[in-house]
């Protein structure tokens, strides 16, 4: 397959996300300002840009997670595909997650991508249903013997560690960036006559693009997040989910609650198989980050 002469790969910076995101809109991509702005504030990501005459012409995103390293955002302009850019730059990628000690690589494939990271050894492992609903203006209603709250900087250890134990993903560093705007915590209710509360139940961190990082181990509290996630958005706006095929129990009823399947993506794994909980799995930082 010829390659491009004078096709250079390098690290994206912030000079470079105006080109970026056009690249991503003529794809068929949403406005990715937001989540490059993330990418770029979190130190465990690696961007880069695919540059051509002086012009970005491709870009992709290394993010280490400990030991499961997630490729994404791998995108070529229309009038380059087939020349070999894009598995250069998926190339280049796995190199750098392996080298930051990634065991396993990860990834959500679209239907153009996923014949070439096929061929590269990547294997499927599941699905991540994308899922959406509007504002929801009457808040839900705690499950009995829990209560939500704002989170703070304390309960930072007790989320990470709870992620931890859903993922088998160190997701501390994106995980510290969303908390620096808002989060919620699910825990315990108050008990006793100091008024202490109990442990962690779950947790809500929201994302660009609608998303949010949604971990719970129970159905009911999953639930529930889901549903106050929709709560917390704004009037007239609508939130978005990626829940693993694992949530067919639930699946029947959150589509009574309104929330509708937009698209399928698959989850690819290359190496290892994470000994994750994806039951405990109600919402994404993205598709491109875990």
């Amino acid at each position: 397959m010829p390659r491009l002469d004078g096709f250079e790969l390098r690290e994206l910076r912030a000079a470079d996300i105006d080109a970026a995101v056009a690249l991503g809109t003529a794809q068929g991509w949403r406005d990715r300002r937001r989540f490059y702005d993330l990418v770029l504030r979190t130190s465990t990501c690696q961007p880069l840009a695919g540059v051509l005459d002086g012009g970005l012409v491709a870009t992709g995103l290394a993010t280490a997670n400990g030991p499961v390293g997630w490729l994404g955002a791998i995108i070529v302009a229309a009038e380059y595909r087939g020349r070999g850019l894009g598995r250069v730059v998926t190339e280049e990628l796995c190199r750098r997650l392996r080298a930051a000690g990634c065991m396993t690589l990860s990834l959500e494939a679209t239907d153009a991508g996923r014949p070439m990271y096929e061929r590269m050894g990547f294997r499927l492992a599941t699905h991540y249903h994308q899922i959406q609903a509007d504002h929801l203006a009457e808040r839900p209603i705690e499950p009995e013997g829990a209560r939500v709250r704002r989170l703070e900087p304390t309960d930072l250890p007790d989320v990470f560690e709870l992620d931890r134990a859903a993922t088998a993903e160190d997701r501390s560093p994106p995980l510290g960036v969303l908390a620096e705007s808002e989060g919620w915590v699910l825990e315990d209710a108050a008990h006793g006559r100091d008024g202490q509360a109990g442990r962690l139940r779950g947790f809500l961190l929201p994302s660009e693009r609608a998303y949010g990082a949604i971990v719970a181990p129970r159905l009911e509290d999953g639930l529930f997040l889901l549903d106050f996630h929709r709560h917390v958005a704004p009037a007239g706006a609508h939130v978005r989910a990626g829940i693993p095929d694992e949530h067919r129990a639930g699946w029947q009823e959150l589509q009574s609650r309104g929330w509708q399947e937009t698209w399928q993506a698959p989850r690819m794994l290359l190496g290892p198989a994470p000994d994750w909980r994806p039951t405990w799995i109600w919402g994404q930082i993205n598709s491109a980050m875990g």
